[in-house]
């Protein structure tokens, strides 16, 4: 999943207009993901275009590493083909672990 799909899943947080969170909703997910602990599977998350993200520590390589072992190639520009590899979660998962089901997430065309 990229920041944004997880992102997309938040519900809006009250004092902050639809907007602002629309435009920061990702950057929260990838503070929370540079922060998280190491039982939690952060490097399938990946930028908008498939991209890696550099981490606080580094762990580009790292991140490769851990997609390439699970069968998800990488590009030599450290990019995940999207529309190949990323998951969308059903809506019977996210009812099934409490989420209030969006409208099904939507891949965006990305340069390459």
């Amino acid at each position: 999943m990229t920041y944004g799909d997880i992102a997309s899943l938040l519900p809006q947080p009250s004092g902050l207009s639809a907007a602002a969170f629309r435009r920061i909703r990702a950057r929260w997910v990838g503070y929370a993901m540079a922060r998280c602990p190491d039982d939690v599977p952060w490097h399938r998350v990946v930028g908008a275009t498939g991209r890696i993200s550099p981490r606080l520590a580094g762990g580009v390589e790292l991140q490769r590493a851990l997609l390439r072992r699970e069968g998800i190639r990488v590009d030599a520009a450290g990019r995940v083909d999207l529309d190949r590899f990323a998951w969308s979660p059903s809506q019977a998962w996210l009812r099934r672990h409490g989420f209030v089901a969006p409208p099904p997430l939507r891949r965006r065309p990305h340069g390459g």
